[in-house]
């Protein structure tokens, strides 16, 4: 062989090489899938034999930063992080709009997928006492109806998330949030507020409602399945048309909240279609948002919720049946409060807010004129 020969070879070789490292880099193994008729979910979910698939499933599926995140490493956005490897992904973030006291546009937040629509959620962390303001111009900006939080302000006596709601009224930025009632149903760990929203400089205000449920242990399930079943129930039901997104925090904005969406979407999609597919979803959820779904355990739950309420077991349909009471009740007393003494200061103004803000309501759906047969 001669030099020239060798040359060749040589080059040759190193071409090749770099095609393969280019395509190593840029393909990825197809997702993992498993697509089963929702009714052969209990063989998953209580065989020694199906759980121990389950576990391996989940093993399977790419964990880890799968996209890059480089505005979220950008020295300025770095205190707006809980974790330094938790951060969100440059493809799936939230941009915000130009807010008056910031000129960043990031928060650790994604975009998320359901069944229904893209975007169908947005996954963020619970906010730090420096993002609260920058919490709530998200809410704002996305026209958010809906947030759904699943830790608790403290944890095993460590902060898990800054309070970012007021006890009466509060500014955050530009946004002016209002508490008009906070309602506690410790018996099914659920607490729901309604807050009004209103921006500087602008007319008029929104309504939000937050679902915050209080028993789902960090790094871990919760021991009432049918509690959280009951909470996504509600969190459907209300306002059951709209394409907002769902806002879905926990602390870091991963574990918890992950389970959570790949559990509600994958019972939208059993609704209509009757079947589910666990791994895949999760593997898509993954390339949005990193690392959602922590732990095995939390695999399973998801499942588990899913098998619990298309089994339609006579535990279930009771149980399922006791939220909607409580949670009728709620409404009820929201909506029908009078003002009956004996009445302190505190809760009549609480209750003027309340009914200034459904006159309003009203006034501006007459401006709007109401549909035929109203």
């Amino acid at each position: 062989m001669t030099k020239m020969d060798v040359l060749l070879a040589v080059s040759i070789c190193l071409l090749a090489g770099v095609c393969f490292a280019d395509i190593d880099a840029v393909v990825e193994p197809p997702p993992p899938s498993r697509e089963v008729n929702v009714e052969k979910l209990d063989y998953y979910v209580n065989t020694d034999e199906g759980k121990a698939i389950l576990f391996s499933e989940f093993l399977s599926i790419k964990g880890g930063k799968r996209r890059p995140w480089t505005v979220a490493e950008k020295p300025e956005n770095l205190p707006k992080n809980r974790y330094d490897d938790l951060l969100a992904y440059d493809e799936t973030r939230v941009v915000l709009k130009p807010r008056s006291y910031d000129d960043s546009d990031y928060i650790n937040a994604n975009y998320l997928d359901g069944y229904h629509h893209e975007k169908e959620y947005v996954a963020t962390q619970g906010p730090l006492q420096n993002t609260t303001n920058d919490f709530w111009a998200m809410i704002w900006q996305l026209n958010i109806k809906k947030i759904v939080m699943l830790a608790n302000l403290l944890e095993h006596g460590k902060p898990k998330v800054a309070k970012y709601w007021p006890d009466d009224t509060q500014a955050f930025g530009d946004i002016i949030v209002t508490k008009l009632s906070e309602h506690s149903m410790p018996e099914i760990q659920h607490v729901v507020r309604i807050f009004s929203l209103e921006k500087s400089g602008t007319v008029g205000f929104r309504i939000v409602r937050h679902f915050h449920f209080t028993g789902w242990p960090d790094l871990g399930v919760p021991s009432d399945r049918l509690s959280v079943l009951g909470l996504l129930q509600q969190v459907r039901k209300y306002l059951p048309d709209s394409t907002d997104p769902i806002c879905i925090h926990c602390s870091a904005g991963v574990g918890r909240t992950g389970t959570i969406i790949l559990m509600d979407s994958m019972i939208e999609r059993a609704k209509e279609e009757g079947v589910v597919n666990f791994p895949e979803r999760l593997d898509h959820m993954r390339v949005q948002r990193v690392d959602v779904v922590e732990k095995k355990e939390q695999y399973v739950f998801a499942h588990q919720g899913v098998n619990d309420l298309f089994q339609n077991s006579t535990e279930t349909v009771e149980y399922l049946a006791k939220v909607d009471h409580l949670h009728k009740s709620l409404h009820n007393e929201l909506y029908q409060k009078k003002f009956t003494p004996p009445l302190n200061m505190g809760e009549a103004l609480q209750r003027i807010r309340w009914h200034s803000h459904r006159i309003s309501a009203v006034l501006s759906a007459m401006d709007k004129g109401f549909p035929d047969g109203a």
